[in-house]
């Protein structure tokens, strides 16, 4: 999603008036010629798809974009963008009804379009696609999403007419797109027959002087939306844009170190990180044992010394743990011992070890039967829940 700050139209100061949303952290300006109160339940926590969150965030884009008038499928597509880095880069579910899930891994596999596809240019993509299937899935999500984020401003409208509308979506829709035409209270109005949306005037204003706070707002309902839904995924925030940049100088220097003293082997092929072995396989490289995109840590008891090449071939895979993490416990105990010998010169390399209950001191020595008993009590769970969110294993 394009950073806010990028695409600035005009930022008011914040009145000292608030209004709370429904989760209580983030507050949004008050301004008495919107309906807060509706607007700040249409991204409630009791939702069954993302649906309204990423349409919601479509808008915000197109209005950061100075664009008032937007097409269905426009939004849909940048539904699609979205949430593109979350399921494509991180494997995160929607939920069991979402069928935009469906949909971008679709496109994703379909095409061959890599995770980290820059933004404009997977829009561009796939506003342009010509496909039947993916644009029924498209034709499927614009039947509802742009009715149903705007219940919340006809509540009573709506409630008065319930029966009639119980078994007639369609027809609940058409009522709700007449109302949108009455008056301006809705954030935008429905055009039917063009399959597009106008924003209204107030909220353009309110949206476009406030973008700051209203997207801390989306991005904080996101999060409580995924989290939710994927319980046992560590980081859910960072997991919602591109990844950021990874750092492993730190690791890159202790195991050059270590390997300059006594020759290590690499768990994946065997093979001794020497020169020569270099020039076959490929410099010396850092690998996540549990890959990067799931942990989004470079902590040192999730990484291995490896070759480049082997490194660029496991990719984004989980290893196969009868085959590796044995050898894994070795060599992370080799770096341990190291340091633990030298708790002044790697105290902040020994830091992170404390996360996985691994501490180090000059008063006991850590063995190496309970380095790797503890090891494996961290790994072994990260990994089950990467396999079950879809991470593929790695066949050599």
């Amino acid at each position: 999603m394009e950073d806010f700050q990028d695409n600035q139209i005009h930022v008011k100061d914040i009145t000292s008036s608030i209004i709370t949303n429904p989760y209580g952290a983030i507050t949004l300006p008050y301004d008495g010629s919107v309906d807060l109160n509706s607007f700040s339940r249409i991204l409630e926590d009791k939702l069954s798809s993302s649906y309204k969150i990423f349409w919601f965030f479509g808008i915000y884009e197109e209005i950061i974009k100075r664009n008032k008038y937007i097409s269905f499928r426009k939004l849909v597509c940048r539904m699609i963008v979205g949430a593109w880095y979350p399921v494509t880069q991180y494997k995160l579910s929607l939920g069991i009804q979402d069928r935009l899930y469906d949909l971008i891994i679709l496109i994703h596999e379909k095409y061959n379009i890599p995770c980290d596809m820059n933004k404009n240019k997977l829009l561009e993509f796939i506003e342009n696609i010509e496909d039947v299937e993916v644009e029924k899935r498209i034709k499927t999500l614009h039947d509802y999403v742009p009715y149903r984020l705007l219940t919340p401003f006809f509540t009573r409208e709506l409630a008065i007419v319930k029966e009639d509308f119980k078994k007639n979506g369609i027809k609940r829709n058409k009522f709700i797109a007449e109302l949108t035409n009455l008056d301006e209270r809705a954030i935008y109005k429905i055009d039917v027959n063009n399959k597009s949306i106008e924003i209204n005037d107030s909220w353009y204003k309110y949206i476009s002087a406030n973008q700051a706070i209203i997207y801390g707002w989306m991005h904080y309902n996101l999060v409580g939306y995924l989290q939710k839904r994927n319980p046992n995924v560590p980081a859910i925030p960072f997991k919602i844009t591109a990844p950021s940049k990874r750092d492993l100088s730190k690791a890159t220097k202790l195991w050059t170190e270590i390997n300059r003293d006594k020759t290590v082997s690499d768990i994946y092929t065997g093979k001794e990180l020497t020169e020569d072995n270099f020039s076959n396989y490929g410099n010396l490289s850092i690998d996540h044992f549990i890959p990067w995109s799931f942990v989004l840590h470079d902590e040192l008891w999730n990484l291995a010394p490896t070759f480049k090449n082997v490194n660029s071939q496991k990719s984004n895979k989980l290893p196969d743990l009868s085959l590796y993490m044995d050898k894994f416990c070795e060599i992370q105990y080799k770096s341990f011992d190291v340091m633990q010998r030298n708790p002044k010169r790697y105290k902040n390399h020994l830091e992170g070890y404390l996360s996985i209950n691994i501490a180090a001191n000059n008063e006991r020595k850590i063995e190496k039967e309970e380095f790797n008993q503890k090891l494996k009590a961290n790994i072994e769970p990260l990994y089950q829940i990467a396999f079950n969110q879809g991470y593929g294993v790695w066949e050599r």
